[in-house]
């Protein structure tokens, strides 16, 4: 998610008279909408989500969401509203994101504004006005089919999807390789140097807060944690299921030891252990 805010990042650093660092952090250090792509020159290869899937249309303030639903056999399966990481389009992870869940329901995916076919600006603000559009047509297809409606976060997803839970009241809530919250994550990449480091994140960063978030929130929790993760460390994983559990939240944390940020879903146990904590977690609710 932001494993490079350091390396990557638009900061500015300076060395103070206490010999302290100090950076910089801007909002737009999360985001790699496509104007941040086209400028950095990468170029993300296709996969877009697979023939047949379903272009909804969905609007909030700031003109078009792109938005897809994939279908799967079966009535009465849950609707997973899956919120992609800072690198996510349709067209180019639509497809590995449906091959991950298919097993465990529908999904219904969508872009992030800036990014692929949505419409806006791209910042905190715009992000969680799309999530919690594109949750409030997830619910609303969920009720009306009588399926359960889980909202599954990877990376900079998990932000998302967690308001998006907490707004829709969804069954479940799936917190893939995703963190406590920004300051959680500079302070981790910052490692032993943090105390030398002056950081001055931007007003909407600093006010990220994934646990506090969830305040209210009653569905059951599953946290995915990656061992070989070098974008988002399992510390914060770990973390994360910690504050949650503190807060009174009922939490099943799923440890791959072998999975990198982006590999959770290759793993050969990775159907199995799922499908038992989403039985777990919706028999629960």
């Amino acid at each position: 998610m932001i494993g490079r805010v350091f390396r990557l990042a638009a900061m500015t650093m300076a060395v103070g008279v206490a010999g302290c660092v100090s950076v910089d952090v801007p909002e737009g250090a999360f985001f790699w909408p496509d104007a941040r792509l086209a400028h950095e020159n990468i170029v993300l290869e296709p996969d877009p989500a697979p023939p047949g899937s379903e272009n909804l249309p969905l609007t909030y303030a700031h003109g078009v969401i792109g938005a897809t639903r994939v279908r799967s056999s079966g009535p009465g399966r849950p609707l997973i509203l899956y919120c992609g990481g800072n690198m996510f389009r349709r067209e180019a992870a639509g497809g590995s994101a449906a091959r991950k869940l298919a097993s465990f329901g529908d999904v219904l995916m969508f872009d992030y504004p800036g990014y692929g076919d949505t419409e806006g600006p791209t910042d905190f603000s715009s992000f969680r006005a799309v999530g919690e559009a594109v949750v409030n047509a997830a619910r609303t297809q969920a009720d009306a089919e009588g399926r359960p409606l889980i909202a599954w976060g990877h990376s900079l997803g998990g932000v998302v999807c967690a308001e998006a839970a907490r707004h829709a009241r969804a069954d479940v809530l799936v917190l893939e390789t995703t963190t406590p919250g920004a300051k959680a994550t500079v302070d981790q990449q910052a490692g032993l140097m943090r105390p030398f480091v002056r950081v001055n994140m931007a007003p909407a960063l600093a006010a990220v807060d994934l646990p506090a978030s969830l305040d209210g929130y009653a569905g059951r929790i599953v946290v995915l944690e990656a061992g070989r993760d070098e974008t988002l460390p399992p510390v914060l994983s770990q973390r994360l299921t910690r504050e949650l559990r503190h807060r009174g939240h009922v939490v099943e944390r799923l440890v791959f030891p072998e999975a990198g940020h982006n590999t959770v879903g290759r793993q050969p146990d990775f159907n199995e252990r799922v499908s038992a904590a989403l039985a777990a977690a919706l028999a629960g609710r």
